[in-house]
């Protein structure tokens, strides 16, 4: 209940008192006036001045006597009774509307309700986005919502359904519905646009060839037709030659994983698997085929591919393929053409490691322990030739004084990431000097990294008294994810609006609020650094629990328990030729398989950092032996 609620409730109740003494006066002076009072008696006298001047007001607009009986107390009484019955409740119906007003604007202030003026003044950008996605979870008119849709920068699906929740437009709302269409629905559809709005490859994956069919007839356009019947071809393995490649690989890549081995895993001629190779997609194909045991018969067809005109990404799983059919030879040679072709010295990094695996080349460890990138294979090649790298940095001289810049503010670090990639690579030093202050240590470490063409690396430890409390390990671990995540900037907004330090998705803060004893005002209160990391503490220890080992654990926290446990129980990360190298690889998430060789990498430096040195060997090591790594394997 509101403090102004108490107090009207507390006016009310003293209204009704001080009705009640009166009429309690009222029923004592009349009474009194039966035994013939001492008219000198201070009582009677005070009596007298509190009724008569009440009385004499009542008498000259209603006739109270009658009969010569005065019936002026009695309908005094009556009125102050009235009058109290109708008070009350008027103070009770206004205590009770001031307590819900204040309460919605309580619940409005706490949510830190966005508003359509704060909305106007921001620059366009990821940060504004995110603020009207945040608007459009308010409750807000149709008006507004059009008002703040028309400022979206690269308008997505998350925002345009958000959108359209609020929408009143007819063009709005039927989009959105056809949309999100379920396929029980679209199989009976008979509106042509819906239909062609809603049919997709995924869907017609899981229909009859009846139900395709029918639905490419009513939406009645070419390239539909096109893909449906080839969906529709009972006899793939001779027809193929029939269709385009880019049909073929437009089907093989969205079609899902289910349609791909029921209908695509065939052996190609030499010819067409080339003109696939030449054809935009083809590397989406190649992994989803090489990463996928069930396409045997396609990961062969692979083997006649020339790589002289493919990208390093393309060569380097064309070599995993080879080894996988014991052709060492010609993957070595696809590695070379990957290491060559390579413009991220990471990736030359990982074309020299699996040259070596492959060829057990003491020479190509000994280049690769020379490389200046700091990742999981050059850690593990200068570990080999006991070295260590010396091109990281830990700390940044700074001025001990407090920026006014605020780096927990998305338009703030928007505005400084817009200097930053406007300046020229000569003058970034100089940059860097002028956010010389102890609050913005993220801002120097990013640019400096930045100057110097990525050939020094930050891994600084700031956020030191929110991480106190852990372990040195705990630590390695969150500065590791830290790093990947966010490059340690509060401010960190994702293209999905993962937040903060930890990047966090909305929809995990929600989940883990149930957990933790802290009243969050709104999503953004993620992108303070002690409240972020409070939130991804929970999460992670509830990860820890289930998986142990720092690979998995990024894995998992990146896409998910749930996609690391289906990865483990493939029959991954077995002892065997090319383990644990070849399942870290063969992982087809891509976004997961890299971020978690990235927070590896980090985690083996800030262990060295912290004073608990790591080997990057035995981390390998353990990963084939799952009493070590998890629980789903190592029950």
């Amino acid at each position: 209940m509101s403090t102004f609620g108490n107090i009207v409730f507390g006016l009310g109740g003293i209204v009704h008192s001080l009705i009640t003494i009166y009429i309690w006066i009222v029923i004592i002076a009349a009474l009194i006036t039966w035994v013939r009072p001492d008219p000198n008696n201070p009582i009677v006298q005070l009596l007298y001045r509190l009724t008569e001047p009440v009385y004499a007001f009542i008498r000259r607009y209603i006739p109270t006597v009658i009969n010569g009986i005065d019936l002026t107390p009695i309908v005094v009484i009556i009125g102050l009774q009235v009058i109290d019955v109708i008070f009350i409740n008027l103070l009770n119906a206004l205590a009770s509307s001031m307590i819900r007003l204040l309460a919605l604007m309580l619940i409005a202030f706490q949510l830190g309700a966005v508003t359509l003026d704060e909305i106007r003044t921001k620059p366009a950008s990821l940060a504004k986005n995110f603020l009207i996605w945040q608007y459009f979870q308010q409750n807000i008119s149709s008006e507004e919502a059009d008002s703040a849709f028309y400022q979206i920068r690269d308008v997505n699906r998350k925002l345009f359904l958000a959108y359209a929740k609020k929408s009143r437009r007819p063009e709005v709302i039927y989009t959105a519905h056809c949309m999100k269409l379920p396929k029980k629905e679209l199989l009976y559809a008979h509106d042509r646009h819906c239909a062609m709005i809603a049919f997709s490859t995924s869907k017609a994956a899981k229909m009859t060839l009846k139900q395709r069919t029918r639905l490419a007839r009513l939406i009645d356009d070419n390239a539909t037709r096109q893909w449906v019947e080839m969906m529709n071809d009972t006899n793939l393995s001779e027809h193929y030659p029939d269709y385009t490649p880019k049909l073929f690989l437009k089907l093989f890549n969205q079609a899902g994983a289910q349609f791909r081995h029921d209908n695509f895993d065939l052996e190609l001629s030499e010819s067409y698997v080339n003109s696939l190779a030449a054809s935009p997609g083809f590397s989406r194909s190649l992994i989803l085929a090489v990463t996928d045991e069930k396409m045997r018969r396609f990961q062969k067809s692979l083997l006649k591919t020339d790589g002289n005109l493919l990208n390093s990404h393309s060569n380097f799983y064309l070599g995993l393929n080879h080894l996988n059919h014991a052709d060492t030879s010609r993957a070595i040679d696809h590695f070379q053409r990957a290491y060559d072709k390579a413009y991220y010295r990471s990736d030359q990094d990982k074309a020299l490691f699996w040259q070596y695996l492959a060829g057990k080349n003491e020479l190509i460890l000994k280049k690769l322990s020379q490389r200046i990138d700091i990742n999981i294979n050059s850690l593990y090649a200068k570990e080999k030739m006991k070295i260590w790298p010396d091109n990281y940095f830990i700390d940044l001289s700074v001025s001990q004084k407090k920026s006014k810049v605020d780096l927990s503010d998305p338009f703030d670090w928007n505005s400084i990431l817009n200097e930053i990639k406007k300046t020229p690579k000569a003058e970034l030093y100089d940059l860097a000097q002028h956010y010389d202050a102890k609050n913005l240590i993220p801002v120097q470490s990013f640019i400096v990294e930045r100057a110097s063409g990525s050939k020094l690396h930050g891994f600084i430890m700031p956020y030191e008294h929110e991480m106190k409390e852990l372990s040195k390990d705990d630590q390695a671990l969150y500065y590791a994810l830290m790093r990947q995540e966010s490059r340690f900037v509060p401010a960190a907004l994702s293209r999905s609006f993962a937040l903060g330090l930890m990047q966090l998705m909305p929809f995990l803060v929600k989940a883990l609020d149930k957990e933790i004893d802290y009243k969050r005002n709104s999503l953004s209160d993620m992108f303070d650094p002690a409240v972020n990391l409070m939130y991804a503490t929970t999460h992670i220890k509830w990860l820890q629990y289930r998986v142990y080992h720092p690979l998995f654990i990024a894995y998992a926290y990146n896409g998910g328990i749930g996609f690391t446990k289906r990865h483990l129980l493939k029959g991954t990360f077995q002892k065997g030729a090319y383990e644990p190298f070849m399942s870290m690889e063969l992982m087809v998430n891509t976004e997961s398989r890299e971020y978690g060789k990235k927070v590896l990498s980090n985690y083996v430096i800030y262990k060295k950092i912290l004073g608990e040195p790591i080997s990057i060997a035995d981390l390998f090591d353990s990963l084939t032996q799952p009493s070590q790594t998890d629980r789903f394997r190592g029950r």
